[in-house]
């Protein structure tokens, strides 16, 4: 159940994936993956991380049955989104030229940058609903506004897709996050009325708000650093390479990281839970060699798999036209498989350190990302540049993190290094030996 819903955004993605390359083929769709990265750091930052502290007191409110302080808290936490919402969107019509400049080497896609503001409100809003959903261990609802936003934005993706173009595009994924929003609400109404029903003193004090900052901090400072990094490596690479290299770059990026979306899954709607509650670094490493071996084997069976039919699926999730996305997908590839074992070897450095462990494992994959993608486009790798950075730093952000939680004491088997080993070999094989 808990998976549910990423399958169902897996869905939906490859359906609008598949209509943009029919119709935007790849260069349009190296614009909009643009202005779409670019709307998810935006409302990410709009959003300013409160999904986990909302989380934990809607958690802690429900299980002593305290309607009134969960109902504070949502309605600081939309008061807060409100303030800084409001900055960021006038912010993002005010200097759309400069954006598009920025992302794309021209000013001429401000309009895109402009309708794709309406998604930024909605991202916004959606990350503190799901700290909401999350506090009263809902599944669900998520699942809701997977169907609801994710069926309304492909619709809209038909009708508006190729008549309005680039502009239609930008719309039907714009409104996915605020028709997602309103459906989960309009569904579970019942379920949420209590909290959602305005609370009669004042819901955003000094207290309350420092108390929600300070825990969304951590987690926002790091899902800034990484997509921001991501975006502007992105940006470099779109003026080096031009805007159809990254249209096939997303094609890469996209099947790699559906395949890693159901490992991730996994570890966070339910293996975070089970290692929480792990007793120590004994439990950690307990926990981590468990589910380290069913976890990493089956990833590289499935990151193979997609390596070995990537024309097929090429062909079948985009179009013909796709085909020089291969050798990009193939690294891509390498990459998740080293994402994967990253965040399985992380899963427990929240539980057994805190935010001064995890921190800084969360910066690795990004610092690594940029300093690989400097080194890559230096040497003259040109189109493979990004998915050959994208590699390394998979592989070396996991290398890393497992250094630092073998220092902690979660270290690993001689059996579970061989099996992570080798995926990471053969997949390395499989990409070099076709783009050599």
């Amino acid at each position: 159940m808990g998976a549910s819903a990423t399958v169902v955004n897996g869905l939906m993605g490859i359906i609008r994936n598949k209509w943009f390359a029919q119709h935007l083929e790849a260069s349009g769709l190296g614009i909009l993956a643009q202005v779409f990265s670019n709307q998810a750091w935006l409302g990410t930052a709009a959003g300013m991380g409160l999904g986990l502290p909302v989380a934990r007191v809607i958690g802690a409110a429900t299980a002593a049955d305290d309607q009134p302080a969960a109902r504070r808290t949502v309605w600081a936490a939309f008061t807060l989104l409100a303030m800084t919402g409001s900055v960021v969107v006038a912010g993002g019509l005010l200097f759309a030229a400069q954006i598009s400049q920025a992302l794309l080497g021209a000013a001429a896609y401000a309009g895109l940058i402009r309708i794709s503001m309406i998604g930024v409100a909605g991202v916004a809003v959606q990350q503190t609903l799901v700290g909401l959903f999350a506090g009263r261990s809902d599944l669900r609802a998520p699942l809701t506004f997977s169907i609801v936003g994710g069926g309304i934005s492909v619709l809209a993706m038909f009708l508006l897709v190729p008549r309005w173009g680039l502009q239609g595009g930008a719309l039907a994924v714009a409104i996915l996050f605020p028709a997602g929003c309103v459906g989960a609400l309009a569904v579970h109404r019942r379920t949420y009325a209590p909290v959602l029903t305005p609370p009669r003193e004042r819901a955003l004090t000094p207290g309350l708000a420092r108390s929600l900052l300070t825990v969304a901090g951590a987690g926002l400072l790091a899902s800034l650093v990484e997509q921001g990094t991501f975006l502007t490596v992105r940006s470099h690479y779109v003026r080096a390479n031009g805007i159809e290299a990254n249209g096939f770059l997303q094609a890469g990026l996209s099947i790699s990281q559906q395949v890693g979306s159901l490992f991730y899954a996994y570890l966070a709607s339910y293996a975070f839970g089970k290692i929480s509650g792990a007793p120590g670094a004994e439990g950690t490493r307990a926990y981590t060699r468990k589910h380290w071996t069913p976890i990493i084997l089956p990833a590289a069976a499935a990151l193979i798999a997609a390596r070995l039919g990537a024309t097929p699926l090429l062909h079948l999730l985009y179009s013909h036209r796709f085909d020089p996305a291969e050798p990009l997908m193939a690294w891509a590839l390498v990459g998740e498989f080293g994402r994967i074992g990253l965040m399985t070897w992380a899963l427990g450095s929240l539980p057994l350190g805190g935010a001064r462990l995890w921190f800084p494992i969360s910066l690795v994959f990004p610092v690594a990302l940029a300093i690989a993608y400097a080194l890559f486009a230096a040497s003259g790798a040109g189109v493979l540049s990004m998915p050959k950075a994208y590699a390394s730093a998979g592989l070396g952000a996991a290398c890393v993190c497992g250094m630092v939680m073998s220092r902690r004491g979660v270290t690993l088997g001689a059996r579970d290094i061989a099996v992570f080993a080798g995926g990471a070999a053969a997949l390395i094989l499989l990409a070099w030996g076709r783009v050599r």
